[in-house]
Order: C-alpha cells, then sequence, then structure tokens
C-alpha cells in the first residue's frame, strides 16, 4: 500500500516536468519554452501560404493604369502594353512544395505539443482520483477495498502505459520540429543548410541509438517509455 503514494508521485514529477516544457504560450500566461520557440517559426512561415500583398497591388495598379489609358483614348507603347500584360497575366499563386512541407510539419509539431499538454492536465486529474483511495477519513478495511478497485481498473484500462507514453508525443513533436528547421533552411541557404543538416543527422541519429538500443541489451541504461514502446 505503501509504495502507490511514491509511485503516483513519481508520475506526476514527470508530468509536470512536460508542462513546464510544453505549456502553449495562448493558453497560459508563462509560455512553455518549446511552444513558444515553435509559434515564433509559425509566425513567420505561415503567410508563405498566401500570395504577397504587392503582387495583388500590382495587378490592380495595372488594370487601372489600363483602363484610365483606354478611356482617354491614349495610345499605348508596346512595352508599356507588354508590360502591363504580364503583370495583369500573372499566374494564380501556388505555395511551392517546401513551403508547404515545412508549415506541414510545424503545424503537427504544435498540435502534438498542445496534445502533450492536455494529456499532461488530464494525467494529473487521473493521479488526483487514484489516491483519493488513501483518505484518513476512511477506515482502514475501506481503503484496502477502494485501493485494490482502483488498481484492478489502473492495470485493465493500461492507464500508467498511456501516462509513460504522454513524452512520446513531446518527442515526437521536437522531431518534426527539426525536419521542417532543415526544409526552411534549404529554401534560404545552402552553406548554413548544409552545416545544419549534418548537426540534425548526428543529433537524431544518436536520439534513435538510444531508443532502440535497449530493445537489443536487456542491461542497457538507455531505458525511456519510448524504447520500452
Amino acid at each position: 500500500m505503501k509504495h502507490d503514494i511514491p509511485e503516483m508521485k513519481d508520475y506526476a514529477e514527470d508530468i509536470d516536468a512536460l508542462l513546464v516544457f510544453v505549456r502553449p504560450p495562448l493558453l497560459y500566461l508563462v509560455a512553455g519554452l518549446f511552444s513558444a520557440i515553435l509559434t515564433a517559426f509559425v509566425v513567420q512561415t505561415y503567410p508563405m501560404l498566401t500570395e504577397d500583398d504587392s503582387t495583388t497591388t500590382n495587378q490592380l495598379l495595372a488594370l487601372s493604369v489600363s483602363a484610365q489609358l483606354r478611356a482617354t483614348g491614349t495610345i499605348i507603347p508596346s512595352t508599356v502594353n507588354s508590360t502591363l500584360a504580364s503583370i495583369l497575366d500573372t499566374a494564380p499563386f501556388v505555395p511551392s512544395t517546401a513551403v508547404r512541407s515545412i508549415n506541414i510539419l510545424f503545424f503537427i509539431s504544435l498540435v502534438l505539443s498542445l496534445a502533450a499538454a492536455l494529456f499532461g492536465i488530464l494525467a494529473k486529474q487521473w493521479l488526483r482520483e487514484y489516491l483519493k483511495w488513501n483518505s484518513a477519513l476512511a477506515l482502514p478495511r475501506e481503503n484496502v477495498l477502494v485501493r485494490q478497485a482502483c488498481i484492478e481498473a489502473w492495470e485493465a484500462w493500461h492507464v500508467a502505459a498511456t501516462i509513460l507514453s504522454i513524452p512520446a508525443l513531446l518527442e515526437l513533436a521536437m522531431v518534426l520540429f527539426l525536419v521542417g528547421v532543415v526544409i526552411l533552411l534549404w529554401t534560404l541557404d545552402d552553406v548554413v543548410a548544409k552545416v545544419v543538416t549534418v548537426f540534425a543527422a548526428l543529433f537524431l541519429l544518436v536520439a534513435s541509438a538510444f531508443t532502440v538500443l535497449p530493445i537489443f541489451f536487456a542491461r542497457c541504461p538507455y531505458k525511456s517509455p519510448t524504447a520500452w514502446a
């Protein structure tokens, strides 16, 4: 009976650390580190999905100039006419594959980080309900019966595994964010992109090794819920 409280406190501490890291700035007064950084990138990249306002402005101006010249009967020089035609005949705006990929990765990463925060809050509530069996006002026999019922429900519904899987959402969000950053850099500068890609690949390789090694080596100390899964 005594070991339940420390175990639940361990879960609670893990969730507290998770919530501090991913707490979204739009929902809480204190922004979490990851969501704050991610949001800053999203704010800069999502306008790439829409057409530049200057293009629309140029088309409207060209249309206005062309209409005024025709209304006054002015003979439009061929060079001016071709320039106006090229502006008016601009193809409809379509975001590039790279821009779409970047925003897909960033927004999925943001959704996963918010999901981790939400599930973390729910898990805290589950732990609070679980520990209610230890009420000092209840008789010892009642505590034992309630505890047994809680344990059976806890195991039947795989609550522990669910709680331990919450950090995996954040881990996946970070990986997707890193991939999105690399793609973004390739659209800006090749040299910077190559350097960052090398370090990002090394980071992902090491992280993957830490995840996979415990599967093949039982005594490997790099154990985590992600590796257990």
